[in-house]
C-alpha cells in the first residue's frame, strides 16, 4: 500500500511539472499567434480594403485559439458597441487575460497595439503596429530562451520533489 501511495505521489508531482513546463511553450506559441495576427492586421490597414470589424473577423478565422477568440470577440464588439476600438480591445483583452499564458508585459504590449486602432491615421497605425511587432518578437525570443532554460529543469525538479516526498513517507 505504501508503494502505491509513493507511486501516486511521484506521478502527481511529475504531472504538475509537465503542466508547468507546458506553460512555458504555450507562452511562446501565443506570442507567435498575436504576431501573426498583427501582421495580418497591418496588411489589412495598409491596403484599407476592409473595415476593422471584417479584418478582425478574418484574422479570428486564420489563427488558433486563444488569440482567435480575442479577435472574434473584438469583431463582435465592434459590430454591436459604440465605444472606440481601443476601449473595446482593452476590455476584451482584460477579459481574456486569465486564459492566456502570457506574462503581464506581453499582455501590455498586445493591449498597446489595440489601443490606437481607429484613433490615428493609417500610416500612424502601420508604424505603431511595426513597433509592437518588434516588441513582440523580442518578447518571443525571451520566452523561447526562458522555455529552453526552465522547461527541463521544472520537469526534473518536480520528479525529484516527488521522489523525495515518497522516500520520506516510506
Amino acid at each position: 500500500m505504501k508503494w502505491a501511495g509513493a507511486f501516486f505521489i511521484m506521478a502527481a508531482s511529475l504531472f504538475i511539472g509537465f503542466y508547468k513546463s507546458k506553460s512555458y511553450s504555450e507562452r511562446v506559441r501565443q506570442i507567435r499567434q498575436f504576431e501573426t495576427a498583427f501582421i495580418m492586421l497591418e496588411s489589412s490597414i495598409a491596403y484599407g480594403a476592409e473595415s476593422m470589424e471584417t479584418a478582425a473577423r478574418s484574422i479570428s478565422k486564420a489563427i488558433e485559439k486563444p488569440a482567435s477568440t480575442a479577435f472574434y470577440q473584438f469583431a463582435e464588439a465592434l459590430a454591436t458597441c459604440d465605444d472606440s476600438a481601443g476601449q473595446l480591445w482593452t476590455t476584451i483583452l482584460n477579459q481574456q487575460a486569465g486564459q492566456l499564458a502570457l506574462k503581464k508585459r506581453d499582455v501590455q504590449i498586445v493591449e498597446q497595439a489595440g489601443c490606437m486602432l481607429g484613433a490615428v491615421t493609417q500610416s500612424a497605425e502601420a508604424r505603431k503596429l511595426q513597433l509592437v511587432l518588434k516588441q513582440l518578437e523580442k518578447q518571443r525570443e525571451e520566452a523561447a530562451v526562458e522555455e529552453k532554460r526552465l522547461s527541463g529543469m521544472t520537469r526534473s525538479l518536480s520528479l525529484l520533489f516527488g521522489m523525495m516526498t515518497a522516500i520520506l513517507l516510506l
